[in-house]
């Protein structure tokens, strides 16, 4: 009798346990709901959005009471099930980080794409090698990833690219070409200017009214005389130019390639600088008036304009830093020199 009345008072107790335990996680399942449809209806979104803590929450609350999980009504029972495995999973997976090589640095980045682009011959094992003689101990296959990213962004040149055959030539690397000058009356002229590469200085023009081969051999044995070192003269196709033998005159002549001005750039640009600078300005009659313009604005540009391009002026490389601020009047006022004076 006394063990039927104990199974009885234990069966009951277990019921009523039940029960609460089942009220309990219920009031806490519908807690968290309400939660989180608030915090939709605060952020406004279209759909509803479930953070970390909240799978976690639902998955616990699945797992305790299986008859309280009966009263969800946000997801369905699939998802929930989902997430539980999901949270297990993340569990027992052992999260470590791979050893493998550090990072190199933005220094050492830095220097490789700066003996990459010094020394274009030196390839990926070359680089690694000349580091090593720095204590930098880098592997070819990483140097190589490194000058990889750089010529995708750009940094690297094509070995073969014309800016870099420019840069090995300065010293000797001179530029010609014509540009046509027209005046108000309908008279063309053409002006034939000779560009030294490297200082951007005008070292030879002259204006004719008939740019024929003999015009331009002439002035090319005038240049030639005026420098006896061995030169290189960058030409476009015209006539003019190619007809012309300039081994006779100790030149290596180059002519660039077809629909490609880029190649004889600076000149190009010079022949722009001129038109905007000085001709454009002026209502143009005859051959005299444009001699005396170009003559007075090719002194100006050779000795007292500065160039962006080598950030400096071609023939005047001392700037005074004391004395009294002065200018000159250049083309009838529509440039002007600016200079400091003792006197």
């Amino acid at each position: 009798m006394f063990s039927f009345l104990y199974s009885l008072l234990n069966l009951t107790f277990k019921i009523l346990f039940n029960k609460k335990k089942t009220i309990i996680f219920t009031m806490l399942l519908l807690k968290k709901e309400n939660e989180i449809y608030r915090r939709h209806l605060n952020l406004q979104n279209k759909k509803v959005q479930f953070w970390k803590n909240d799978r976690l929450s639902l998955a616990m609350i699945k797992g305790l009471s299986k008859k309280a999980i009966n009263h969800l009504t946000i997801v369905k029972p699939e998802t929930l099930l989902s997430w539980q495995r999901r949270i297990i999973k993340n569990f027992w997976s052992y999260k470590h980080k791979a050893p493998g090589r550090k990072p190199v640095s933005k220094d050492i980045k830095k220097l490789i794409l700066e003996m990459k682009q010094e020394n274009y011959l030196w390839g990926c094992i070359k680089i690694a090698d000349e580091l090593k003689k720095i204590n930098i101990d880098i592997h070819y296959t990483t140097v190589n990833r490194i000058i990889s990213t750089f010529r995708k962004q750009g940094l690297i040149q094509p070995n073969g690219s014309w800016k870099r055959f420019l840069k090995m030539h300065w010293d000797s690397l001179y530029a010609m070409d014509f540009m046509t000058v027209d005046t108000l009356f309908g008279k063309r002229f053409y002006l034939l200017i000779i560009l030294e590469l490297k200082t951007r200085k005008i070292i030879r023009y002259d204006l004719t009214g008939n740019p024929c081969r003999e015009f331009v051999k002439q002035r090319i044995e005038l240049f030639s005389e005026d420098f006896e070192e061995k030169k290189t003269l960058i030409y476009d196709n015209a006539l003019q130019f190619t007809s012309i033998d300039y081994s006779w005159y100790g030149i290596k002549g180059v002519n660039i390639c077809t629909s490609a001005p880029n190649m004889n750039a600076n000149v190009e640009r010079l022949n722009g600088t001129i038109r905007r600078e000085a001709l454009d300005h002026f209502l143009l009659f005859s051959e005299k008036q444009v001699r005396k313009i170009v003559s007075e604005f090719v002194e100006y540009y050779n000795n007292q304009r500065m160039h962006q391009g080598i950030n400096k002026i071609p023939d005047a490389d001392i700037v005074e830093s004391t004395g009294v601020i002065k200018k000159t009047q250049i083309l009838s006022g529509l440039h002007h020199h600016y200079y400091r004076s003792s006197a």
